[in-house]
């Protein structure tokens, strides 16, 4: 699978477990991050109080992904997904195991060494984010509903707000996603995305469908708020197109399983 490395990425095949990391991110020491792409893992788990089939081998393969990034599993907190504009700044994770928001987040935000902050895909946008001037970092799930309502750009206005993070000295990865090339709409989506976003080269029409590109409208609302073009970094992977070793939903139906992404500040040894 050597096309899952690339000039952005580094891929990690491990006997346990497989993993792809940013290689701008792995030039801090201080930052621990992963996004699996081994479809032999499903990290789907729900809610606290609707725990199912799935929810102890999620945690399995949870603890399993933190050993081998030598982060300890009790300090991680997964959002509790609901495709909206929700960001919440985590000062603390409960003493039980793997924390789940009480409420429908999409962005985790902190600033707190050895916590976990994990989201869930199986084709919409993960961002991992780190302003490395004030040491903050996020997880952000952005389906196109939370590209609609920006969730990118209100993630980053919190982290300015609240930790003082300059827009240029924030570096943005982009994790493995639907792309242009598969995110097939009909005209009730398009319609809402054509209201929000006047941009070139986004839309694409073939037939009765539309195609939208939700990676490049996500980047230019980054640059014209004042994100430095060579600190979005992307994967440059679709997770349909590379749906033999990526869990997606649209290329797996309902048998699809999710995907995991982690970023934890970790205190300097």
């Amino acid at each position: 699978m050597e096309f899952l490395a690339n000039e952005n990425i580094v891929y990690t095949k491990d006997k346990d477990i497989s993993y792809i990391q940013f290689k701008k991110l792995l030039e801090y020491p201080e930052l621990i991050h992963a996004f699996t792409v081994d479809k032999r893992f499903n990290f789907k788990t729900a809610s606290n109080n609707e725990k199912d089939k799935n929810y102890d081998i999620a945690i399995n393969n949870y603890k399993l992904l933190c050993r081998n990034l030598n982060l300890n599993f009790n300090n991680s907190i997964r959002s509790d997904l609901g495709h909206t504009d929700k960001v919440k700044i985590v000062d603390e994770v409960k003493a039980e195991n793997f924390d789940i928001t009480e409420d429908k987040y999409d962005g985790l935000i902190t600033n707190k060494s050895n916590i976990n902050l994990i989201t869930t895909s199986a084709d919409c946008i993960i961002f991992l984010i780190y302003d490395s001037i004030n040491k903050v970092i996020a997880n952000v799930h952005s389906g196109w509903r939370g590209t609609l309502q920006r969730i990118i750009i209100k993630t980053l206005i919190k982290m300015h707000n609240k930790f003082n993070s300059n827009y240029e000295d924030i570096i943005i990865c982009i994790c493995p996603s639907i792309r242009k090339c598969h995110f097939e709409v009909d005209y009730d989506v398009f319609e809402m995305f054509y209201k929000e976003f006047k941009y070139d080269n986004i839309y694409e029409k073939k037939g009765n469908k539309w195609y939208i590109d939700t990676i490049l409208i996500n980047k230019l609302m980054l640059l014209e708020l004042g994100v430095k073009e060579e600190n979005i970094i992307d994967s440059n992977i679709c997770t349909v197109c590379s749906g033999k070793y990526i869990n997606s939903y649209r290329k797996d139906k309902d048998n699809f399983k999710l995907n995991t992404s982690i970023i934890s500040l970790v205190e300097r040894r």
